[in-house]
C-alpha cells in the first residue's frame, strides 16, 4: 500500500492536472457521430479544442452552450435548448454528449430535466441520443470525466435488464484514457486473431487514428462505436475491462449482462498480458494464434537485451491513476527503481500503487523531487519538458497532451509488440546516456624502440 503524501500549497504553480471536460470530451470522442457539447462559456471549449488540436493535429467537433455573465447569473437553461436544437438541425448527429463545467455546475444548472424539457419542445429529433455528464473542473481530473462518460452510457443507454440471448462472438472491451488509438488497435487484433468481434467503447482507433478522411470538415465525429452496438453490450459473450478507473462502469455493465467478465489494470507487463490472451483463449475455445506466440517470444528477447541497460535505473512518473498504475508495474517489472512517483489529484487507485509514497502536487513539486533524488529517465505528459530540460533525465512523453512531437499520440505501448517497442526505446534512452570509461594506460607500462629495419645491398 502506498503513502499518500497530500500537497499543502495554497496553489498549483505549475500544473499537470487536465480538467474532467478534457477527459469527457476524448471519452465522446470514440463515439460514432457524435457531437460533444459544453454547457459552458465559450472559453471553455475553445482551450479544450486547442489542447486536442495540438495532441491529436486533427480537426475536432466541438460545441458550446457559450454562456455569457447575463445566463450565468440569470439561467443557462435557454442556451442548452437553443443549442440542442441548432446542433440537431444543421448537423444531424446520432449522439450529442452534453458535459457540464465547473461554472454550470457551480450556477447550479440541472442538465437532465433541460433535456427532458427539449424532449417534449422537440419531439422531432427523438431519434437523436443525448446523453448527459456532470463534469465540474473544481473536482477530479481527465481520468475521472473519462470515466464518468462511460457510467453514463451504460446507465443512460445499455437496457437495464439482460437480453436472453447472447452474442457468441462478441467481445466488450471498456478501454481507460492511457490507451491510444494505435493500442486499441494491436489489441483489437488479438480479439479477432481468436475469431471474435470487438465492440470498444470508446473507439478512437476508429475516430482519432490520424486518417485523412474525404472531404471537407465534418462536425460530427468520423467512425467510433456505433450506438446499435452500445445498446446492445448486455449482450456479448464477455467484458474485458481495461483500466482502475473504469472498476465502476465494470460493475454498471455487469449488471446489465450474462456473459462473463475480467478486469485488467492495464497491458503494460507480460502478466497482464498474458491474462488477456488466455482469457480470449477460454472464450473463443480456439488455440493461441502463431503471431500472437511469437510476438511474445519477441517481448521475451527484448527482455533480456534490454535488462542491463534498464536494470536500477531511476525514474520519476507524474501522470493520472491509470498511468501511473501502468508505468509504474512496467517498470518493476524490469527492475528499475522508483524515485517519484507524482499524481496530479488524489484518486482511489493510488493507495494500491506497488511504491512507497506517492506525492499529489504540480510540475514545481515534480523538479523539487528530482533536485533531491535525481533520475535517470522522467515519464510525463508534454508539459513536462521544461522540468526534463532542467534537470536532464531522458524524457519519455506518455499521457494527455503531447505537444511537441509528431505521432506520439498514437505510439503504441500496451501489448506484447508495444511492451517489446518501449523497451527499446528506453534501453537506446540510456545507452545514448551511458559515458564509456577510457583505456587505462599504465604509467609503468615499458615502451621497447623500434629496431630500425637494415637493408643489405648487393654486390
Amino acid at each position: 500500500m502506498a503513502r499518500i503524501i497530500r500537497n499543502k500549497k495554497p496553489l498549483a504553480t505549475s500544473p499537470i492536472k487536465s480538467g474532467q471536460p478534457l477527459g469527457a470530451i476524448l471519452a465522446s470522442l470514440g463515439i460514432e457521430q457524435t457531437i460533444p457539447l459544453v454547457h459552458g462559456a465559450q472559453g471553455c471549449s475553445a482551450f479544450a479544442k486547442v489542447f486536442f488540436i495540438q495532441h491529436f493535429h486533427e480537426p475536432v467537433p466541438l460545441q458550446s452552450t457559450a454562456m455569457d455573465p447575463t445566463t450565468t447569473i440569470m439561467g443557462s437553461d435557454d442556451n442548452i435548448l437553443t443549442a440542442l436544437t441548432t446542433l440537431c438541425q444543421r448537423n444531424a448527429p446520432k449522439a450529442i454528449v452534453l458535459l457540464s463545467t465547473g461554472l454550470s455546475e457551480a450556477q447550479g444548472s440541472d442538465i437532465d430535466r433541460t433535456v427532458r424539457q427539449f424532449r417534449e419542445q422537440q419531439p422531432r429529433f427523438r431519434h437523436i441520443a443525448i446523453l448527459t455528464v456532470a463534469t465540474p473542473d473544481f473536482y477530479g481530473s481527465m481520468e475521472n470525466g473519462y470515466s464518468a462518460v462511460l457510467e453514463s452510457v451504460i446507465k443512460q443507454w445499455v437496457p437495464d435488464t439482460p437480453p436472453l440471448g447472447i452474442r457468441n462472438k462478441r467481445v466488450n472491451l471498456l478501454v481507460s484514457h492511457l490507451f491510444t488509438p494505435g493500442d486499441i488497435e494491436l489489441i483489437r487484433s488479438y480479439i479477432e486473431g481468436f475469431g471474435l468481434q470487438a465492440v470498444i467503447l470508446p473507439d478512437l482507433s476508429q475516430s482519432m487514428d490520424g486518417n485523412l478522411a474525404a472531404g471537407d470538415f465534418n462536425p460530427v465525429t468520423q467512425g467510433g462505436t456505433a450506438i446499435r452496438l452500445i445498446e446492445q453490450l448486455g449482450q456479448s459473450l464477455t467484458t474485458i475491462t481495461l483500466g482502475v478507473s473504469l472498476n465502476r462502469a465494470s460493475s454498471l455493465l455487469a449488471a446489465r449482462s450474462r456473459g462473463a467478465a475480467l478486469d485488467l489494470p492495464h497491458l503494460m507487463t507480460m502478466e497482464t498480458i498474458d491474462q488477456l490472451i488466455l482469457h480470449l483463449q477460454q472464450q473463443s475455445g480456439r488455440e493461441v494464434p502463431a503471431w500472437i506466440a511469437r510476438q511474445r517470444s519477441q517481448l521475451q528477447d527484448a527482455m533480456i537485451d534490454c535488462h542491463m541497460w534498464l536494470q536500477e535505473r531511476r525514474i520519476a512518473i507524474a501522470a493520472e491513476g491509470d498511468l501511473l498504475a501502468a508505468w509504474c508495474d512496467f517498470a518493476l517489472s524490469q527492475g528499475m527503481v522508483l524515485s517519484t512517483v507524482l499524481a496530479p489529484v488524489n484518486q482511489v487507485s493510488l493507495a494500491a500503487l506497488q511504491v512507497e509514497e506517492v506525492l499529489i502536487g504540480d510540475l514545481e513539486d515534480l523538479a523539487a523531487a528530482i533536485t533531491e533524488h535525481p533520475v535517470d529517465l522522467l515519464i510525463a505528459n508534454s508539459h513536462a519538458a521544461d522540468v526534463a530540460e532542467q534537470h536532464q533525465p531522458a524524457f519519455i512523453r506518455s499521457g494527455f497532451p503531447i505537444f511537441d512531437r509528431i505521432g506520439e499520440f498514437r505510439r503504441t505501448r500496451q501489448g506484447y509488440a508495444g511492451v517489446r517497442d518501449t523497451l527499446f526505446e528506453l534501453a537506446n534512452l540510456m545507452q545514448q546516456r551511458h559515458h564509456h570509461q577510457p583505456v587505462y594506460h599504465s604509467p609503468l607500462k615499458q615502451r621497447f624502440p623500434v629496431m630500425a629495419e637494415v637493408v643489405y645491398e648487393r654486390d
